[in-house]
């Protein structure tokens, strides 16, 4: 297979939410598991405020030994939603039925989304030169 081909089995039959839908259950469910399974060079560079890191070759493992409750709500994400798709089927195949895909870090830091580090929080802006 291609790497194209991976990418799009891998997304097969996952629909991905965006980023408001992000900040609502955010606000809504103070028990929201945020997983973030890009690289720990990624995460440190800048995450989804509240977001936890979990590699993606370790979540099913950390979650199976962390989470009993099948419920439990959890959003998924990694830089453009490739291995957040992987993260929810492996969750999804585990019993978990609360597990969704958001579309990717980029989506939310390109649109001005709050980003956590060890600075604290911050926000990408976008500077307009002139031509």
């Amino acid at each position: 297979m291609t790497r194209d081909a991976v990418v799009a089995a891998a997304k097969d039959g996952i629909e991905f939410v965006g980023n408001t839908y992000v900040q609502e259950r955010k606000t809504e469910n103070p028990d929201l598991i945020l997983i973030d399974v890009r690289t720990e060079d990624e995460y440190e560079l800048g995450h989804i405020p509240d977001a936890i890191w979990i590699p993606r070759g370790r979540v099913e493992f950390e979650v199976a030994e962390k989470v009993r409750d099948a419920e439990t709500e959890i959003i998924v994400y990694c830089k453009t939603g490739s291995r957040a798709a992987l993260v929810k089927k492996a969750l999804d195949a585990q019993g978990y039925q609360s597990v969704v895909a958001h579309e990717g870090f980029e989506t939310w830091a390109q649109a001005g989304q709050p980003l956590e580090n060890d600075l604290g929080v911050l926000q990408l802006i976008e500077s307009k030169t002139e031509e």
